[in-house]
């Protein structure tokens, strides 16, 4: 896997690089047309390096050395013991920031991983900073418009207010939970604790509501005005409402009201989006958030901010770009999925493609990165979420979790809010994550992100549409565990008896489905009348779990009926209040 990382990289910097036998040819067009447009123009660009100078050997160990604890060993479980860093955890060349400094009027960020810097320059200060030998290349960083959220009333009925039969009280954020099994890990003991978890957004204001008055934050950075204050500061770029409300879907806790998949974990802020009013924000600031989140040791990225439409008059990246090595934003995810963090991202709020192309968003079309759709509280893809393939032909999005009226805090005062789009379906998945790593310490990100697909309730058919489907995390956790062996159900449509049975708080089921169907799980009284529906969504085959916590209802004898395509199988349970 980590060649396929370098190949990527090598050959983008090739292409940069190929036919540059003039100074003028080590431009990208859209550069280019600024400076003919304007020589003296302000342009945002980046400047790529050759190399990074001698002494290669000296400067990884002094690399290796510097690694915190927590990248230590979270580089050591994924690439091992022989390969902590390699040339791409090299800073860029001293020397050549010297030398270019003088014809900049800013240096924004320097990347390490792309051997880069972004700078505000005049367009005649790029073109003698082209002449330097070292210079490989200077491409436009590219500005993005990001989707905004969508009203939750237009796409799904609220949510269920269940959940207060488990240990812990969900509230109105019970379905959101439970659709991918995350109470079940929640009743083991698992909250995240242990794993950290780097948020990149907009900004978090608001960070005083309940719902994180237990979070630990361990680390914040605002990347788009370069101070540590991640919220709203009069005079500054940038608002912290999209970023508190997915900081409160993955991580925020007040019983009765929210719990986040992660409420347990430790949190790394980085806010790298300027939502001024053309909602503008540069590819750098992520690229840097993430070079960051690596350095201190996050195990996790939830990512989102998706890319595609820019701003008006600006162009913007077409179906053909989406293919995991165009945008400089997916290279730098796909290089910090090489690091071993697992990168979560929304795939974007922008649905059903015209024939023949996609509705990706960088850097959810990276092959490494886990990109994630959004459904409604009955399991049914939202008609918003974005769908593949990417340019490559690879499958997008890779999984689905909840993303029509979610459950969050509210970015002013102490309330709660619902909200759609796949900003939030994302930090959700990252979330339940965070619980499989936890339950499996030793894993790599490609164990939990393959564990993810593979235990989702498409597996067997994955599409463009939904993936391979809701997220299960009970199942992927125990996937991992035991090395991707799970139950046999053995041949046919059956339901294995509950557990616990007799129950008075919530009992456990796993059905088998020879085939893919439309499934259906309903609980009846012994009168036949229906009680509840658990499961009414296509599935595809394999074994499935789902859960029944019984709200206002007597005790007695209920039958759970399972029924796919046509055939029926069920089981007899007693709930005790």
């Amino acid at each position: 896997m980590r060649i396929i990382y370098y190949i990527t990289i090598t050959f983008t910097i090739l292409v940069i690089a190929t036919g540059f036998s003039q100074s003028q040819e080590k431009f990208s067009d859209a550069v280019l047309h600024i400076i003919e447009e304007n020589p003296q123009s302000r342009i945002i660009a980046w400047i790529f390096f050759s190399d990074k100078e001698t002494g290669l050997a000296e400067k990884l160990a002094n690399v290796e050395n510097a690694l915190t604890l927590a990248a230590y060993q979270r580089r050591l479980r994924n690439r091992g013991a022989g390969e902590l860093v390699d040339e791409f955890d090299i800073p860029v060349s001293s020397s050549y920031l010297q030398q270019i400094s003088p014809f900049v009027w800013k240096i924004r960020h320097k990347s390490r991983w792309l051997n880069a810097v972004s700078v505000e320059a005049a367009g005649t200060a790029l073109l003698e900073i082209a002449e330097f030998a070292f210079v490989l290349g200077i491409e436009e960083v590219v500005r993005y418009t990001r989707p905004e959220p969508l009203p939750a009333d237009d796409v799904s009925p609220p949510q269920s207010a269940l959940g207060k039969s488990f240990a812990l009280d969900y509230g109105a954020s019970f379905t959101q939970n439970n659709i991918m099994n995350v109470p079940l890990l929640h009743e083991r003991g698992l909250s995240g604790e242990g794993v950290t978890i780097a948020v990149l957004d907009a900004g978090f204001n608001n960070l005083q509501h309940p719902a994180f008055d237990q979070m630990d934050i361990r680390a914040s950075w605002d990347f788009v005005n370069n101070d540590e204050n991640v919220d709203d500061q009069p005079g500054q770029q940038g608002s912290g409402s999209h970023g508190t409300n997915v900081l409160s879907c993955i991580g925020g806790f007040q019983e009765g009201q929210l719990i986040g998949p992660a409420f347990g974990a430790t949190y790394l802020l980085a806010k790298t989006e300027n939502t001024n009013s053309e909602r503008r924000v540069e590819e750098d600031n992520w690229i840097a958030a993430a070079e960051w989140a690596d350095s201190i040791g996050a195990d996790i990225i939830s990512s989102s901010v998706a890319y595609r439409e820019f701003d008006p008059g600006e162009g913007g990246y077409t179906s053909e770009d989406m293919d995991g090595q165009t945008a400089i934003v997916t290279i730098g995810a796909e290089l910090a999925a090489s690091r071993g963090i697992l990168v979560v991202n929304s795939i974007g709020n922008e649905g059903t493609p015209a024939p023949g192309e996609n509705t990706l968003n960088a850097p959810a079309d990276g092959a490494n990165v886990l990109a994630v759709g959004a459904v409604n509280s009955l399991g049914q893809r939202a008609g918003f979420s974005s769908m593949g393939p990417s340019a490559d032909g690879r499958i997008k999005p890779d999984v689905m979790a909840m993303g029509a009226s979610v459950r969050m805090a509210s970015s002013s005062g102490n309330g709660y809010t619902s909200r759609s789009g796949t900003s939030f379906s994302c930090p959700l998945t990252a979330g339940a994550a965070a619980l499989i790593l936890e339950a499996n310490p030793g894993s790599t990100n490609q164990q939990i992100m393959g564990a993810l697909l593979e235990t989702a309730d498409n597996a067997a058919a994955p599409n463009n549409s939904v993936g391979w489907g809701i997220i299960d995390a009970l199942r992927a956790s125990d996937f991992v565990a035991t090395g991707g062996i799970l139950p046999s159900f053995g041949d046919g449509l059956k339901i294995l008896q509950n557990y616990p049975n007799p129950f008075n708080n919530f009992t456990t089921f796993q059905y088998n489905l020879p085939e893919s169907a439309d499934v259906k799980l309903v609980v009846y009284n012994i009168r036949g009348q229906k009680v509840e529906t658990l499961v009414n969504r296509f599935q595809s085959a394999g074994g499935r779990t789902a859960i029944w916590s019984p709200e206002n209802t007597a005790s007695g004898i209920y039958i759970i009926a399972l029924t796919a395509n046509g055939e029926s199988a069920g089981r007899k349970v007693v709930y005790v209040r």
